[in-house]
């Protein structure tokens, strides 16, 4: 098979070079070389494909038609190896990714399972809710959350992330939260971040309303809320990939379900988009798959 493609390769080269002894030269063979090889093709095809003589060669009908079947498909060859070689240089190299604290605590496991398969990938991984400087800080890729895409750098949606409601299942139990007059009468708990007696914003499919709420526990992350949910210190708002395992698990039931928060987005930003490595490519379609298994996970439990 190997012997098969290097003649059509070099029959290729021959026809146009248009001689014999230009592509011996463009190959480095011996142009007795080049000439037993086209003999040895044409003797497997059956066909001549080309006509010799002391001062010219041409190609044949057969061979004309042949030459214009073959480019193609060794073009076609020579683009899946180069991608296969592009795909592993890939998987090398450093790579500088910034997180949103709480989702990334949840790609971290996937992207050390990465580097492990992949020793020659050096992560450096900032956990980390602030703005950086993606360029002075040498940032490849930033996940961002966001309702709008960032002005500055070029930015890939990965997914929409609704911010539903939830409570403790105890709390729950005995009266569900359906409306929001019984969703105001709970206590809240809320990022920090949020000023303590600003009200709720919240949105359906259809309208957005705001809500005066009791703020009995406040925390500037995301585990802090999780917690907080399911020690039934009161209600609150989750991102739905945040709170997959807990809904399976049964920690804490939806309320209020005609409502949420308002939506944000969670943004890829490239410091340069005319450049994107493959790796950081790879790393991004990696954490876009991961999204949106937690989500699919959190829709059905």
């Amino acid at each position: 098979m190997n012997n098969k493609l290097n003649a059509i390769n070099t029959f290729v080269r021959v026809a146009e070079a248009g001689s014999f002894s230009a592509a011996a030269r463009q190959t480095g063979m011996k142009q007795s070389a080049v000439s037993q090889q086209i003999a040895a093709l044409e003797e497997e095809l059956g066909v001549v494909l080309l006509h010799r003589t002391t001062r010219a060669m041409a190609l044949t009908e057969q061979g004309e038609r042949y030459l214009q079947q073959m480019r193609p498909l060794l073009a076609a060859m020579q683009e899946a190896e180069s991608q296969l070689r592009s795909q592993q240089l890939a998987l090398q190299g450093n790579v500088h990714i910034q997180l949103p604290s709480g989702l990334g605590q949840l790609f971290l496991p996937h992207l050390l399972a990465l580097q492990q398969r992949h020793p020659q990938l050096h992560l450096t991984i900032a956990l980390d809710d602030r703005i950086a400087e993606l360029v002075s800080e040498g940032v490849d890729v930033a996940l961002r959350l966001s309702e709008t895409p960032p002005d500055r750098f070029a930015a890939r949606v990965l997914a929409r992330i609704e911010t539903p409601l939830f409570a403790a299942p105890e709390r729950v139990r005995e009266t569900p939260i359906t409306t929001l007059a019984q969703l105001a009468s709970h206590p809240h708990v809320r990022f920090s971040a949020i000023p303590k007696d600003a009200p709720l914003r919240l949105i359906s499919d259809s309208k957005a309303v705001t809500l005066a709420v009791d703020t009995v526990f406040r925390a500037n992350s995301s585990e802090g809320l999780l917690q907080a949910l399911q020690a039934n210190i009161g209600v609150g708002g989750m991102q739905l990939p945040l709170v997959a395992k807990a809904l399976k698990a049964g920690s804490l039931r939806r309320i209020v379900p005609e409502y949420r928060l308002p939506d944000r987005f969670l943004y890829a930003v490239f410091p340069d988009a005319r450049f994107i490595p493959l790796r950081v490519r790879h790393i991004v379609e990696l954490i876009e798959q991961v999204l949106s298994e937690l989500i699919q996970v959190a829709d059905q439990s």
